[in-house]
């Protein structure tokens, strides 16, 4: 799972709330039209949570995340034991349906919030807040603010740090929240517990032993782990660790991310570098 995944509404919300109103107007010119024909392919679809599929070796509950190593495979000499790892090729028969149903979540977050900001519509954010509610906020189909049990391996692990990668997705959720929250069209108590929820998910983050360790991982991980981070904080307003993300990036990631020649030395060694 790369950076370069991110969907395209994400850099028209992420410039928007950034730049001055001159540079937002160009921007609008130049990607209107694409912003508005991906919100339209949103407007009517449900909500599709955690919750709507069962993962069947996952060590959770249905509102659990789950996820699996792509790289590791069924032992061809014994079936039954557990996995083994085959770098660069993707076992097909993965669970996936949780980090599809994220990447969904992401692309329909970016996209209406992004019609919003272009049109002033709150339609747009009337049909996002059924798909916050339901992976935030309602009891039946919310997700758990952890990722306990993300990249886990068949017979070997239940979950590991660096499935802490696989919710990138939700730096784009939070913007749009900030957006619907900028609105003042909603419920506070419903934006009060979505935030709540993203607060709780970075406490998490920054003190179970799997977030630190993908803290501490290197490469993209580390830095998937710091976008997290600065982009929940700055949601719920934690200017502690958007202090500590801006100076890790400074004292950390660039210098021992990046070599003089501006290349990124351990990215390029890997079978698939981003």
């Amino acid at each position: 799972m790369k950076i370069r995944r991110f969907c395209f509404a994400f850099s028209c919300v992420l410039l928007f709330l950034s730049c001055r109103q001159t540079d937002f107007e160009r921007l609008e010119a130049v990607v209107k039209d694409q912003v508005m024909a991906d919100a339209a392919k949103y407007l009517d679809v449900k909500p599709v949570t955690v919750t709507a599929s069962i993962a069947p070796r996952s060590a959770g509950t249905k509102h659990d995340f789950y996820s699996e190593g792509d790289y590791w495979w069924p032992n061809p000499k014994y079936p039954d034991s557990a996995y083994i790892r085959k770098d660069g090729l993707s076992n097909p028969d993965n669970f996936v349906a949780h980090r599809q149903a994220m990447i969904r979540l992401s692309q329909i977050s970016g996209a209406l919030a992004s019609a919003y900001l272009i049109t002033n519509d709150t339609l747009y954010l009337n049909k996002l807040m059924p798909h916050l509610r339901a992976w935030f906020v309602n009891e039946a189909t919310k997700m758990n603010p952890h990722l306990l049990y993300a990249q886990a391996i068949k017979g070997r692990v239940t979950g590991r740090g660096i499935g802490i990668i696989d919710t990138i997705h939700l730096i784009e959720v939070a913007l749009a929240v900030q957006v619907i929250e900028s609105a003042k069209q909603f419920p506070q108590q419903d934006v009060k517990t979505i935030k709540s929820w993203f607060s709780s998910y970075l406490e998490w983050l920054i003190t179970h032993e799997y977030g630190l360790k993908e803290r501490n991982n290197g490469n993209n991980h580390s830095t998937c782990w710091a976008m997290q981070v600065a982009a929940f904080a700055r949601l719920t307003g934690n200017k502690k660790q958007i202090e500590f993300c801006s100076a890790f990036y400074k004292k950390e990631l660039l210098p021992n991310q990046m070599s003089a020649d501006g290349s990124f030395p351990k990215e390029l060694s890997r079978t698939k570098p981003a």
